[in-house]
């Protein structure tokens, strides 16, 4: 796509967006703007599919995360929508995991929970430069036992093909991908069992258990700190389990990307 069509494509796009936010205001649910824009943009005789499924690419193996654009406009323009009182940094991250996921250069955020839609209105630019990727040092933590280091080292692996930047889903799909390939046992989403005074409490969730014994936090965030650690040292009191580990995909540096914490 050149710049005279990316822009002329865009302008369309954010010129529907606009007469449906005129039209409606602020105050809706998301559903409801998806099909006000697919309309005007159908009536514009742009080409579009909403709710495109997306699948994440790993090692030439298709794997579901459940990923959806909201609408996708002529196959290369994917457009995130959004109702919420302040755009977060996830919100670009999940539009910049479709950009990447799908090989597209540019994509746009719109948030209709605004009084001015142009206050609402995000374009995002793929960069072409590789995402750097932390390397598994030679002595790294020492201490680990033989099972750590091969879930660090497929860890590596992971990032290794992903880069940084996308969404935690995205890492823990390609993570257990990798854990298949390596022959390492897990179980996703297991329950712990919760009481408080002797009474039963809805379970908590450990969302990643390898061979029954390690607790795995997979996480896409800015830094590992204390409510992660905290979260975790919870859970390996409440299942009774020695160690854990956390490991966050999408730090630039192996010695801030993994934590192993015991009781």
């Amino acid at each position: 796509m050149n710049v005279d069509q990316d822009n002329h494509l865009t302008g369309e796009v954010i010129g529907a967006a606009i007469a449906v936010h005129r039209a409606l205001g602020p105050g809706l649910d998301e559903a409801v703007y998806e099909a006000a824009l697919s309309i005007k943009l159908a009536a514009a005789g742009i080409i579009h599919e909403c709710q495109r499924p997306m699948s994440v690419r790993y090692k030439d193996v298709l794997l579901d995360c459940g990923f959806r654009v909201d609408v996708l406009v002529e196959g290369r323009l994917p457009i995130e929508l959004k109702t919420a009182e302040v755009v977060l940094p996830i919100h670009e991250a999940q539009l910049l995991t479709y950009m990447r996921l799908g090989f597209f250069p540019l994509g746009l955020l719109l948030n209709f929970e605004v009084a001015v839609l142009k206050d609402g209105i995000r374009r995002l630019v793929q960069t072409t430069s590789a995402a750097p990727s932390f390397v598994l040092p030679a002595n790294a933590h020492p201490g680990f036992d033989t099972l750590s280091g091969e879930l660090l080292k497929a860890a590596v692996a992971v990032h290794r093909e992903l880069g940084t930047g996308l969404l935690r889903s995205a890492y823990l799909a390609c993570f257990c991908h990798e854990l298949r390939l390596r022959n390492i046992a897990f179980e996703c989403r297991c329950p712990v069992p919760l009481r408080i005074n002797g009474r039963d409490l809805p379970s908590a969730e450990i969302p990643l258990l390898i061979e029954g014994t390690v607790p795995v936090y997979c996480l896409s965030v800015v830094n590992l700190g204390p409510l992660h650690e905290a979260t975790l040292l919870s859970r390996l009191r409440q299942a009774r389990l020695p160690y854990g580990l956390l490991i966050n995909f999408n730090a630039e540096s192996f010695a801030h990307s993994v934590r192993r914490l015991t009781l």
